[in-house]
């Protein structure tokens, strides 16, 4: 499968999160080399966003804890990603995220890389809600359930 570009967005008033992120997918008959386990059949692998190169501009090192939400987002689409797989194993690899620092949530990664799984893997669009926390000062998602077995 070729490598995809996501762009997540979510606006609410005069704040938002915008997430680039790039990611590709390879089905196999075993399980992957690398990666970490999601479910039986989906892996993830974080290694290039973990050690991206501090002076290549065109994405961003992200820390094991910022890393550890691409987890979840892939967990929500991973029963519909078995099932379209045909008993294959789905190994996703994050390539590239970029995201303005000063408007960053760690949990917009999930919901990026949901984005990106949907897009990939042709699954209905299921939109993660959000809403604003003045007293926080961030945002609150409101996760969809997981995609059922299509």
């Amino acid at each position: 499968m070729p490598v995809r570009t996501t762009r997540y967005r979510m606006m609410r008033a005069a704040r938002g999160i915008a997430i680039d992120l790039t990611a590709d997918a390879v089905l196999s008959t075993g399980p992957p080399p690398r990666g970490e386990r999601v479910t039986a059949r989906v892996w993830l692998d974080t290694a290039p966003v973990r050690t991206h190169p501090y002076e290549d501009r065109s994405g961003l090192r992200l820390s094991a804890e910022e890393a550890a939400w691409l987890g979840p987002g892939l967990a929500l689409a991973a029963p519909a990603i078995e099932a379209r797989t045909a008993g294959r194993y789905a190994l996703v690899t994050v390539e590239r995220v970029r995201f303005p620092e000063a408007d960053f949530q760690q949990e917009g990664l999930a919901a990026a890389l949901l984005g990106w799984a949907e897009e990939e893997f042709g699954l209905p669009a299921r939109p993660v809600g959000a809403s604003f926390d003045r007293a926080a000062n961030r945002f609150v998602f409101i996760w969809p359930e997981p995609h059922d077995r299509l």
